[in-house]
Formats: C-alpha cells, structure tokens, sequence
C-alpha cells in the first residue's frame, strides 16, 4: 500500500451524474407486469456478480471502499481472518482503500486509533491494520481487482455514478461493485451455493473466539438491517443501511449496559451491532466467492466431459477417462482431487448411457 493517498481519479462534477444503464435491472418493483420479488431480486443481482468473476486464475482479489479509512479496513482484517479459517488463505485476498475526496475522509491516511482498538480486540492482524491508508483509485481499481465492496450504499452509489459515460454493461463494472450489506442476506452470497444456504452456515464459517464477541448483538443487528432493509424507495432502494450512520468515534460505545434493575446486558445499538454485521457480512463474502469457484469449475469441468465423451464408443475405464481429461485440461481437473473427478466421468458416462437408451 501506498504510504501516502492518491486522489480519488473522478472529477467532483462527474460523481454528479448517473450513469446511462441503470443500477437496478429488469428485477425492479415496477419495471414490468410481475409482482417484485425481494429474494428473485437479490438472487438476479448476486448471479450477475457472480457471473462478472472470473475463477480460471485461482484467487480473487476484493476491495473494500469507504470514506473514513475506519470501517474498510476493519473489514479487510475480519475477512482475512475469516478466509484463513476456512482454508481460502491463499484464494481470496481483501484489501482496503478510502474515497479521499469525501468530505468525511481525514487529513492524512495514518491507521485511526479506534481501528487499532478494535483490531486487537478481535485479535486482527496489527501490521495490516496499521498500515498507512490507499485511495481508491476509479480508473485503476475496478479493473484490477474482481470485488469491489462499498461499505455503505452512498459510496457505493457514489461509484457507480463516477463511471465514464460511455461504459457499457459488458465492461462488468456495475455487477462487480457491490454493498456490504448485500452481502448479510442469504439470498444474495448463497446464489451459488448448491445447498440451501442458511444463516447458521455463514456464522459456522467465523472462527468461534471471534463470533463469541460478536454473537450477543447479531440478533439486534439482523433486525436493524431488516427493518432498513424492508423500507425502501418507489425504486426499490433501502433508506440507508446499517452501516452508513456508523462512524469511527461509535467504537468507545459501551458493550454492555444496565438496565433500571441493574443487570447487565449487551447494548442493542451502536458499534457493536455495526461489528456483528459486518463479521457476518464477510463470511457472506466468503461463502459467496468460494461458492463461485465452486460453480464455475464444477461448469468448466462439465463442459470438459462432454467435449471428451458424447459417443457410446468414447465410453472407457474411469482411470483411463481420468488420465485424457488430465491430458486435456490441467487448469481445471486440477481444482478437483482424484475421488471428486472419478465421480463426476462415472456420473457423466451413466448419463451418457441413460440419454442413448432412451434415444
């Protein structure tokens, strides 16, 4: 990371205007005769990210946008810890950066303190949370990197609308750039899932020290972001999210408070509700990109079977069949161990008779 911030490169005037293609699609409350979905809606958007990542590298690379250089990089240590506990050390990398032309960006890019306070207390890396501060950089970062996480919906909006006017939806921009809190609804980071995906699978995906801390303000924090969640515009936008109204100075709130007969109870508002979210966000980001690995190669090696095998005659031994595709396509057989691919020929070659049997 830079030691010192670089300017955010969009001109003031240009954040100022949308952009051509809309932000919300065909799934929109309105756009057409069929009754709006909230689920098919968040499904429809998650697909389309889904579908702009590209896995064929083995990584991914997210980047995490805020306006304060707080909360992103919080959530750049959160997401790290999260990845390492599920063995995506070396898949997914988080990173952070800050809109310095905000009006709520600081002076300088040193690591705030309150970042330092809450980074030990979760038991975050010290060396990346104290690290100097980037800027986001528009015409750099969205092709560089595969996610970008705005921490709230004002950012992300601000994104979207600094795009050059003659992108297209083809550049892939506006599905690669999503909000936080997309990311706490099962129905957006499970799309890809070939389970049903449920709220116990996220948290089960968090180091169990970490949700210890975090667990006694996530019911309070789930109904914060349902209720901001259900009350949206006449365009089917939320008024605000759990995360924009947070702010650096939150952090000192009291985790616990007392009530008037004097026992001790977790606090219902503030940061630690902001915290809760945010962990649980950034396991739906986990899930979501390794449940996008999944889906594209278990596609690619799909694809791979039936170029290999479409002819009774091409039928042969698993191992043999094994040793072809090997020959064939390295990059993908290699994602699946030996079991998992001699599953998948014995499967492909069942089917393969079952189809001429019936033909």
């Amino acid at each position: 990371k830079n030691a010192k911030m670089r300017p955010f490169i969009a001109p003031l005037t240009t954040t100022l205007l949308y952009h051509a293609t809309t932000v919300v699609d065909a799934f929109s409350p309105g756009s057409n005769d069929t009754p709006f979905s909230l689920s098919a809606y968040q499904k429809a958007r998650a697909k389309q990210t889904s579908n702009s990542m590209d896995a064929s590298r083995f990584h991914f690379q997210i980047l995490f946008v805020d306006n304060t250089n707080f909360h992103a990089r919080i959530a750049e240590g959160m997401m790290a810890r999260i990845a390492e506990y599920n063995d995506a050390l070396f898949t997914l990398f988080p990173y952070s950066a800050t809109i310095e032309s905000s009006d709520n960006a600081p002076m300088d890019s040193c690591a705030p303190e309150e970042a330092l306070t809450i980074c030990d207390y979760l038991g975050l890396c010290s060396t990346t949370c104290s690290e100097d501060g980037t800027s986001f950089n528009l015409q750099n970062d969205l092709d560089q990197y595969d996610l970008i996480i705005a921490v709230d919906d004002e950012i992300q909006n601000l994104i979207l609308r600094s795009l050059p006017p003659t992108t297209t939806e083809d550049d892939g921009y506006e599905h690669k750039c999503r909000s936080l809190s997309e990311f706490l609804s099962v129905n957006f980071c499970g799309v890809e899932n070939s389970e049903e995906l449920t709220q116990q699978m996220i948290q089960d995906m968090i180091e169990p020290g970490m949700w210890e801390k975090a667990r006694p303000y996530y019911d309070a924090a789930k109904a914060l972001f349902d209720s901001k969640s259900s009350s949206g515009d006449d365009e089917g936008r939320s008024r605000g999210d759990i995360f924009s109204e947070s702010k650096s100075t939150d952090v000192y709130n009291p985790r616990m408070v007392l009530t008037e007969n004097g026992a001790a109870i977790p606090n219902q508002s503030g940061w630690p509700l902001v915290e809760a979210a945010m962990l649980v966000a950034c396991a739906g980001i986990t899930r979501f990109c390794l449940d996008t690995f999944d889906a594209q190669f278990d596609e690619a090696f799909a694809q791979l079977l039936g170029t290999h095998f479409y002819r009774l005659d091409q039928i042969i031994s698993v191992d043999d069949a094994d040793d072809q595709l090997r020959l064939g396509s390295l990059s993908v057989t290699g994602y699946f161990s030996p079991k998992e691919r001699h599953a998948r020929i014995v499967r492909h070659f069942e089917e393969l008779r079952s189809k001429f049997e019936i033909e």
